[in-house]
């Protein structure tokens, strides 16, 4: 045993001299030094991800951007073995992306409220919330990626789990689904085509499945799991392809027989800045003088956006209107604007003819804070506190989600439904009215509060979807653009050329009648419900392990 020194006393701690305190702070700050160069590391990745997802959002032809961000995106998640990385590398991501995605929002509240703190705290407060979809999709991956075999169906499982909560909670409560990320593959017809079976989320499971089975090629798992994440990738990809362009060869031919026609014209009046500026008289003489590009080209349906006059298309004046519009020009029109009925205020579609309204249909899914303020009954105070209003009033929500219009041309009955604006994004209400017997649909919108940004584009898109879906056509009147007429595959036969300028389109509207629902309309969400299914019980067993591997016996 070696002798003890003289500061040293039997019992007592060694004393921590000079050298080995200064090691210690080294250490630390080593320590301090390298978190934060992996902060910054995830940071700086998690940024060139929402980027590549966004691209494919913002331009046209760049679809490919969210296959590689969703690889790039696997990639890093596969590598991140600290849950707290895990969280803070998917909600940077979530958060960059969501930034690029909405960055319209600053400039539409803006124009709406010339409050530019109100405009910066809608923009960044709403992608912060977006961003929890991300966040809870690393949260349950962490512990579902120890089950190797089925990961890459796991992670796709979870994806459209995900999704498809964040539509439920916004349809019956209130959030905002605008991002999906089958959207972005818009352009792709083949590929798409999968939706009238499994709805848009199809196509999200599709680019999460193999996006995380190539991920793992650069991963530590073993050679036959690598095989088999490959080999069903081509697989799932190769199935859904060879799907797709037999359902378009399919309904091309179907559509060529015999089909339907309608001389259509789609106005795109463009009175948005006049009817904010407090000029909403001088929105008759536009109408009126648009209206003289139908003279002699025997339109029978005369389709107007939302917003195209000012005040409720049931008052005196705009029924005198539209009526005179009907009999000048021997066509039934569809006009959107405001509605009274049983003394409540509806956003609202109505058909016209020379003697008048023959029906309408009151908007069921309302914008937040554009059109009503969420929660009114319990935050009224605090609205009115703070002088928080509605931008465009206080509307009610229609009731009657299935409802479908009949038009009626040389004693044929075309039976249609209608979808307002922010309707769009709820597949539910257009599988409801394809349920009852609507053969066409019609979406009309005033985009104008997007200002030009890619807001419109966006909000085009996601109407591809919807057609697929029902395989059903949709003709889309704007205030200001985008216009387009969209066919039962999905392909826009026709979209005005520029915002914010008139434009009147006229053209024969062909499509096919048909009984036949899609599997899509008849069972809705199955596919959705089943990938719940699946996440929740992968995720179950995978905690099960994890409990058992770091805290059993």
């Amino acid at each position: 045993m070696s002798k003890k020194s003289k500061t040293e006393k039997e019992g007592e701690l060694p004393l921590i001299t000079r050298d080995e305190n200064t090691k210690e702070k080294k250490n630390i700050f080593w320590v301090i030094v390298s978190a934060l160069l992996k902060g910054l590391i995830i940071s700086l990745s998690a940024l060139a991800i929402a980027i590549c997802l966004g691209s494919a959002f913002l331009a046209n032809n760049k679809y490919l951007g969210a296959w590689i961000g969703i690889f790039l995106f696997a990639i890093v998640l596969n590598n991140l073995k600290k849950l707290f990385l895990n969280l803070f590398y998917c909600f940077i991501v979530g958060f960059a992306f969501n930034l690029i995605l909405l960055y319209w929002i600053y400039p539409t509240v803006q124009f709406g409220t010339q409050d530019q703190f109100l405009s910066y705290l809608s923009l960044f407060g709403l992608s912060a919330l977006m961003s929890l979809q991300f966040v809870l999709f690393g949260f349950f991956y962490y512990y579902i990626r120890n089950l190797t075999w089925v990961l890459p169906l796991g992670a796709a499982s979870l994806w459209v789990s995900l999704e498809f909560l964040h539509q439920v909670i916004a349809f019956y409560l209130f959030a905002f689904p605008w991002f999906v990320l089958g959207y972005s593959q818009f352009e792709n017809l083949a590929l798409i085509q999968i939706s009238s079976v499994t709805g848009v989320y199809g196509v999200s499971f599709i680019i999460v499945f193999c996006c995380f089975s190539l991920a793992c090629l650069f991963g530590k798992y073993r050679k036959r799991q690598k095989i088999l994440f490959l080999v069903s990738s081509i697989i799932l990809f190769g199935l859904n392809l060879a799907f797709g362009k037999r359902e378009i060869h399919n309904q091309l031919d179907f559509e060529n027989t015999y089909p339907k026609q309608i001389k259509v014209a789609l106005m795109q009046p463009n009175t948005h800045g006049l009817i904010l500026i407090g000029r909403g008289e001088e929105a008759y003489s536009v109408l009126d003088k648009q209206a003289l590009a139908l003279e002699n080209q025997g339109v029978e349906f005369i389709i107007w956006p939302e917003t195209s006059l000012e005040g409720s298309f049931t008052a005196e004046q705009n029924q005198d209107f539209l009526k005179n519009i009907s009999k000048t020009y021997n066509a039934q029109q569809l006009f959107g604007g405001s509605e009274i009925k049983d003394g409540k205020l509806y956003v609202s579609a109505g058909l016209f003819n020379e003697n008048g309204l023959i029906d309408s249909y009151q908007k069921n899914k309302l914008v937040p804070f554009g059109e009503f303020l969420p929660f009114q009954k319990y935050l009224n105070n605090f609205y009115r506190d703070r002088g928080i209003t509605s931008l465009t009033g206080n509307f009610k929500e229609g009731s009657d989600t299935g409802k479908v219009l009949e038009l009626y041309l040389q004693d044929i009955i075309y039976p249609f439904a209608v979808n307002i604006c922010f309707e769009s994004l709820f597949s539910k209400i257009w599988r409801k009215q394809a349920k009852e017997g609507a053969q066409f649909f019609v979406n009309i919108s005033n985009d104008g509060w997007f200002l030009k940004t890619a807001a419109p584009l966006q909000h085009l898109r996601i109407n591809v979807f919807r057609a697929i879906e029902n395989r059903r056509p949709i003709l889309r009147a704007t205030t200001t653009g985008y216009s387009a007429w969209i066919d039962s595959l999905g392909k826009i036969r026709f979209m005005s050329g520029k915002l914010f300028e008139q434009e009147t389109a006229i053209f024969d509207f062909k499509f096919q009648t048909r009984n036949k629902k899609t599997i899509y309309t008849q069972y809705g969400d199955i596919f959705a419900l089943i990938c719940a299914f699946l996440s929740f019980s992968f995720w179950g067993v995978a905690v099960a392990f994890f409990i058992q591997e770091n805290y059993g016996e």
